[in-house]
């Protein structure tokens, strides 16, 4: 009979073992936060594939718009306009910044940074809808950490995140104008970029929602007036 004996302990610092796993678990972190940013903006862009050509025509409430199929950034609510003359609670539109071309013109992948230059909308009607600049002063002021200071390009930022943290929240307005421009920018702390989200009161009822890049903020007078005139643009009168 063959004798059964343990292996000998290995020679090892436990320390060692330790700072090994630790520096494993950051390195699997960093991969996932690059890898879930990859795919957000690859994902972002992989909406636009077979599109037709031709304008399209969907209702939004009680309003029409009429606006090249390339701008539609739900392939399902491309279909609908196929379809005929159709309604959507939400059109979801999406243009490149500058120039607020159709995003499907863009060729090449987020990997270089091309789903930063892209602005997503949303048209709903949505008339009870209490606007953003409206929960200015009597919450966002009261959440705030600390008073105003200054933002790119005229603007004031309210810090709604705690200090130190990697999720970043803010709200950015322009003081200058009662009903003036007003966004909030949020930071998860990953490779992705900060995103603003801008909400605007129309007529009729209809509220135009769009998100940008945090780095477009510098753009934001021309950013937001394009964006009206080029919505005033599609709409059928």
């Amino acid at each position: 009979m063959i004798p059964v004996s343990l292996p000998e302990p290995i020679d090892s610092n436990p320390r060692r073992f330790s700072r090994l796993i630790l520096a494993m678990c950051v390195l699997g972190a960093v991969y996932i936060a690059d890898r879930t940013a990859y795919w957000t903006e690859n994902w972002n862009l992989s909406v636009f594939s077979g599109i037709p050509s031709g304008p399209a025509t969907l209702s939004v409430g009680p309003e029409t718009f009429k606006l090249p199929f390339a701008y539609i950034a739900s392939p399902e609510q491309r279909a609908i306009a196929q379809s005929g003359t159709g309604k959507v609670s939400t059109l979801k539109i999406a243009m490149t910044w500058p120039g607020l071309r159709p995003a499907a013109t863009l060729k090449t992948s987020g990997r270089d940074g091309t789903a930063r230059r892209i602005v997503f909308l949303e048209l709903e009607h949505n008339p009870d809808r209490e606007s953003m600049r409206a929960r200015l002063d009597p919450f966002y002021r009261r959440l705030a950490r600390g008073g105003e200071v200054n933002g790119p390009d005229g603007l004031k930022t309210l810090q709604l995140s705690a200090a130190g943290s990697l999720n970043t929240d803010q709200i950015v307005f322009d003081p200058a104008r009662r009903n003036g421009f007003i966004a909030r920018c949020r930071g998860t702390g990953s490779l992705a970029p900060a995103v603003c989200h801008r909400a605007v009161v129309l007529s009729s009822g209809l509220e135009l929602r769009y998100r940008f890049a945090e780095e477009l903020l510098g753009d934001w007078r021309k950013i937001d007036n394009s964006i009206v005139r080029k919505v005033a643009g599609f709409r059928i009168h």
